[in-house]
């Protein structure tokens, strides 16, 4: 096989050959090609930052599609309140101000996805 030059201009494209170019064999499989896997010595000495360990522990591995329409997610938030609302009355000291502090946010939530609603239902009656 002879090498080509890296820099081919437009008059050196036109004398290619149909030889010249790298085509995937016409007739039979392609063998099985050797891909190295991750070691166990690899995984320990390169062992994922907290910069990078935190996000993924955050972001849940799939997310239900369904979660995403609005009456599901407002639905979910109005259980997430309550379940906050129940747990800060239930504990006491930093814990409870912690939970009220999230049940707060959730109730400021649960407002604002009411408000974004009737206006939306003012707009589509014009």
């Amino acid at each position: 096989m002879r090498i080509q030059k890296l820099d081919v201009g437009l008059a050196d494209i036109s004398r290619w050959q149909i030889e010249d170019e790298q085509h995937l064999p016409r007739d039979g499989a392609l063998t099985q090609k050797f891909l190295p896997q991750v070691q166990a010595l690899e995984q320990i000495l390169r062992r994922p930052s907290l910069d990078e360990r935190l996000p993924n522990m955050l972001e849940p591995k799939s997310i239900d599609s369904d979660l995403l329409a609005p009456s599901v997610l407002g639905e979910a938030r109005l259980g997430a309140l309550q379940v906050f609302q129940d747990a800060s009355e239930q504990s006491k000291g930093d814990a409870r101000s912690a939970l009220q502090a999230v049940a707060t946010i959730l109730e400021q939530e649960v407002a604002l996805d009411h408000d974004i609603r009737t206006a939306l239902a003012a707009l589509f009656r014009g």
